[in-house]
């Protein structure tokens, strides 16, 4: 099963370059105009990334990431954004970004990489929250064993 990606901008070209590239990596992706439109398919549907814009009219990007925290939803997000700056950056990160990635794009290297770089955390995660899960089943196995306490 493909990863999923939600893509969300109000510039329609923009939701179809990002689309097509992506879709060619091998990724199914659903496209949104805007935070609000996005929140709608987050409650119908689970998405692996969200991909936004950070300008745009309803709900920006901002919001929606605080709305995408708020809710509790595991959905690792990258802004996509013509308005980069040390300032937004910082914005997106402390509401749990993975990466801002300037536009235009003059190429999707960025892109990417920031993809790349959600894709690993995720997979990080499930690796955390399967030892976390066996531990909590087998609680001795926290007790150090014998050639442990020697040391």
């Amino acid at each position: 099963m493909p990863q999923t990606i939600l893509i969300v901008d109000d510039d329609a070209a923009i939701r179809l370059l990002l689309r097509a590239h992506l879709e060619a990596q091998g990724y199914a992706c659903a496209v949104a105009s805007d935070g609000s439109e996005a929140l709608a398919l987050l409650g119908i549907s689970q998405y692996h990334l969200l991909i936004t814009d950070l300008d745009m009219p309803v709900m920006g990007g901002l919001e929606l990431l605080q709305e995408v925290r708020s809710r509790g939803l595991i959905t690792r997000c990258i802004v996509v954004t013509g308005y980069a700056t040390i300032g937004n950056l910082t914005a997106c990160l402390r509401e749990g970004a993975v990466a801002l990635v300037p536009k235009p794009l003059r190429t999707f290297e960025l892109l990417d990489q920031a993809v790349a770089l959600a894709f690993e955390q995720t997979r990080l995660w499930a690796v955390q929250m399967k030892a976390i899960v066996q531990m909590k089943s087998n609680p001795s196995a926290l007790e150090p064993r014998r050639d442990d306490a020697r040391r």
